[in-house]
Order: structure tokens, then C-alpha cells, then sequence
């Protein structure tokens, strides 16, 4: 299975955001194609299921700024349950609101929390 990197699901949700055609073609049990087209150019992405959830939720785009956001202007509180395979980080915001995501997730949030703290510092 191609594992992605956060950054690139981040370009993935990003151009589905702006797509004007979807194709969501299931492969396997835990492997989706998903076709994104915009103005006469097709890209092509696979993606494990998890993944496409998390960019059909707008995870990647929206979800990522708004704890971003809480984590640099408010406080954010994490908890991690490691017995849970695909969504072990609950981060609460301020407003109560909770979102879930894996470490790898939550180590890109980390570093966008202190590159925007770091900017805004300076």
C-alpha cells in the first residue's frame, strides 16, 4: 500500500476542494482511485480508504487550520489512546469541538503550530 505523507494529502484535498468532476473507483477492500479533474487536466491518486474519508471530509484543507489556528492564537489539549489503530489523537479546541487524526497527522500539526508561533514572534 502507498502511504502517503501529510503534505501530500494536503495538495490531494486541496485540488479535490477545486475539482469540477470526482471519480471515486473502489479497487480493494482498503484501496480507493480517486480521478480529480479541473479545466481539461486529470490527476489520478490512490489512496486508502481512511485517507479519501479524511479528504472528503476536508481534513487536510479546513480541519488543519482551524486546530492551527486554535493552536497558535487559543490552547489546544491532545490525548492519544495507541490501542486505537486509525484515529488514536483526539485534539479538543477551545470551542469544545474535537477532531481526531493518527500521529503522523498530529506531528505535521505540531510543526505548523510552531512555524506560525515562531513567525508571528519574530
Amino acid at each position: 500500500m502507498l502511504k502517503l505523507k501529510v503534505e501530500e494529502l494536503v495538495e490531494i484535498n486541496d485540488f479535490y476542494n477545486s475539482a469540477s468532476k470526482v471519480t471515486i473507483t473502489y479497487v480493494t477492500g482498503n484501496t480507493v482511485l480517486l480521478e480529480l479533474y479541473e479545466d481539461g487536466v486529470n490527476e489520478a491518486f490512490i489512496l486508502s480508504r481512511r485517507d479519501l474519508i479524511l479528504v472528503l471530509r476536508n481534513f487536510y484543507v479546513e480541519d488543519i487550520c482551524d486546530i492551527v489556528r486554535s493552536g497558535v492564537y487559543g490552547h489546544i489539549e491532545v490525548k492519544v489512546d495507541k490501542t486505537i489503530e486509525h484515529y488514536p489523537v483526539q485534539i479538543s479546541v477551545e470551542d469544545g469541538y474535537k477532531y481526531y487524526c493518527n500521529i503522523e497527522e498530529l506531528n505535521y500539526i505540531k510543526r505548523i503550530i510552531d512555524h506560525q508561533k515562531g513567525w508571528i514572534s519574530n
